[in-house]
Order: structure tokens, then C-alpha cells, then sequence
């Protein structure tokens, strides 16, 4: 039974709760792949992600919520300028422009939760 509306609880590494709408929570092929295997409960699903930590979730579950009503413009390769602003929309610029350590664990936790849009 596939399931497109409601909300599904996100766990992050230290316990945090984050309810997302289902919708967005299944950019992550991780996640989907959980939802799938728990269509037949009719509470809500809590997705333990124990690999992430919760700041780095917010900011996982804030791209894919943008991205739903914004998806980033597909970028050129090669590159046409070094300055990410000029590669992909504003917002998606002021995303990536955070402290190396923090992208580092956005890329990580992309990969692991299995979000392409967040890491191509």
C-alpha cells in the first residue's frame, strides 16, 4: 500500500523528534524504503536515523521542503563559473553557505539517507 499524505516522525542521532509530511520525508530513498515496509501501521511511523545528527536533519528536512516547491535548476557541466550563484538558484547558494564541517555532514547524511537532488 503506498502512502502519500500524513507525516512520519524523523529520529535524529540524539532522540530528536522531527514530524515531516510524508511527501517531502520520501526524497530520501532510506526513508521511503521504511514507510514501504511499515504500510500496514496505521499510527504514525518514527524513522530512527541514527547515523544523523539533529541539527544536520533540520537542515536535510529544510533542502527537501525547498525543493518540493523550488527543485534546484540542473547544473552544467562543466562548470560555467566557480561562484555557486551563479550556478544554481540563490537559495540553494545560501544553503551551501555554511562551515565546512556542517556541508561535510549534509553530504554524509545525504548519502546515507539515499537524497539525490541533496548531493548531485
Amino acid at each position: 500500500m503506498e502512502v502519500d499524505s500524513g507525516t512520519v516522525n524523523l529520529i535524529s542521532k540524539e532522540g530528536d523528534t522531527f514530524p515531516v509530511d510524508i511527501e517531502v520525508a520520501k526524497m530520501s530513498e532510506l526513508v521511503r524504503g521504511m514507510l514501504e515496509e511499515d504500510a500496514d501501521e496505521e499510527d504514525t511511523t518514527e524513522i530512527p536515523l541514527p547515523n544523523v545528527k539533529a541539527q544536520v536533519l533540520k537542515k536535510v528536512i529544510e533542502f527537501c521542503k525547498h525543493h518540493k516547491s523550488e527543485p534546484m535548476t540542473e547544473i552544467e557541466k562543466p562548470l560555467k563559473s566557480p561562484v555557486m550563484a551563479e550556478v544554481v538558484q540563490k537559495w540553494y547558494a545560501d544553503f551551501v553557505n555554511v562551515e565546512q564541517v556542517l556541508l561535510f555532514e549534509l553530504i554524509l547524511a545525504a548519502n546515507y539517507m539515499d537524497i539525490k537532488p541533496c548531493w548531485i
